[in-house]
C-alpha cells in the first residue's frame, strides 16, 4: 500500500510532481534572471523572459525553462529594453522632481509634488503590463504602450495591489535586507512574478493570448503522423497497380 502511494506520487502526472516541476522550475528560472540582469541594461529583457516562462507555468504547462528563456529574452530583446529605457527615464525625471521639491521648496509649496507621484504611478502601472504584453503579444511599440495603459486602467485593484507589494518588498528590504534579499535570491522574484501571472493569464485570455506550448507540440506530432500515413498510401497504391500489372500479364500469356 505504501510502495503504490508513493509510486503514485511520484507519477508524471501527479499533483506531487507537477508541484516539485514547478518549484524547480521556479528556482532555475529565478537564478537564470538574476544572472541576466547583472548587465543592468538588459533588465527589461530579462523581465520579458520571466513572465514567459510563470504565464506559461501558470497555464499548466512545462515549458522548457533555459532554452524558452533565452529564446524569448533574444527574440524580444530590443523591444524590452527601449521599454526599460523609457520607464528608466522617465521615471529619473519624475523621481527627482519630487526630490528637489520636497528639499528645496517651501511647505505651502510642496503640493506641486503631488503630480508627479501621479505619473510615477502611471509608469510603474504600465510596466506592470508592458512586459509581459511584449513576451506573448507581437505588437508595435505603440500599441504596447497603449494597451499597458489601458489594461492598468481596466484592471485597476490589481494594478494597485502590485504597486502595494513592491513598495512593503521595499520598506522591508530598508528595515532589514538581508531576509528579503535572501529569499528574492532563492525564489522570490519568479515566485511573485509567478502570483501575478495567476491574474495575468486571465487577462491576457480575454485578448485572446494563446498560452500552450504542449499544443503547438502536439499539432506537429499530429501533422507528422498524418504526412505518414499519406507516404504509406501513396506506397502502397503502386503495389497495387504493379499486381495489376501481373494480372493483366499472366492473363495475355494464358491466350
Amino acid at each position: 500500500m505504501e510502495i503504490y502511494m508513493a509510486s503514485s506520487f511520484f507519477s508524471p502526472k501527479s499533483l506531487g510532481t507537477r508541484i516539485l516541476t514547478g518549484l524547480t522550475n521556479l528556482i532555475i528560472v529565478n537564478l537564470v534572471f538574476i544572472i541576466t540582469c547583472i548587465p543592468f541594461i538588459t533588465i527589461g529583457a530579462s523581465v520579458t523572459a520571466l513572465y514567459r516562462i510563470t504565464i506559461a507555468i501558470v497555464a499548466g504547462d512545462n515549458p522548457s525553462v533555459l532554452r524558452d528563456y533565452f529564446k524569448s529574452f533574444k527574440d524580444n530583446f530590443v523591444k524590452s529594453t527601449l521599454f526599460f529605457i523609457l520607464y528608466l527615464i522617465l521615471g529619473a525625471f519624475f523621481g527627482f522632481e519630487i526630490y528637489m521639491v520636497r528639499t528645496m521648496m517651501a511647505e505651502n509649496m510642496q503640493w506641486v509634488q503631488y503630480p508627479a507621484y501621479f505619473f510615477v504611478f502611471a509608469i510603474f502601472a504600465s510596466a506592470c503590463y508592458a512586459f509581459p504584453l511584449i513576451a506573448w503579444f507581437e505588437e508595435s511599440f505603440k500599441q504596447v504602450l497603449k494597451n499597458s495603459l489601458l489594461i492598468a486602467l481596466t484592471n485597476l485593484p490589481f494594478t494597485i495591489m502590485q504597486a502595494v507589494i513592491a513598495a512593503v518588498f521595499i520598506l522591508f528590504v530598508d528595515y532589514n535586507y538581508a531576509i528579503p534579499l535572501s529569499f528574492a535570491c532563492f525564489m522570490g522574484i519568479a515566485a511573485i512574478a509567478w502570483f501575478y501571472s495567476l491574474f495575468l493569464k486571465r487577462i491576457f485570455a480575454r485578448f485572446g493570448a494563446d498560452i500552450n506550448f504542449n499544443e503547438e507540440e502536439e499539432t506537429f506530432v499530429a501533422s507528422n503522423t498524418s504526412a505518414k500515413k499519406t507516404d504509406s498510401s501513396s506506397d502502397e497504391k503502386p503495389d497495387d497497380e504493379s499486381d495489376d500489372d501481373s494480372d493483366d500479364d499472366s492473363t495475355e500469356e494464358s491466350e
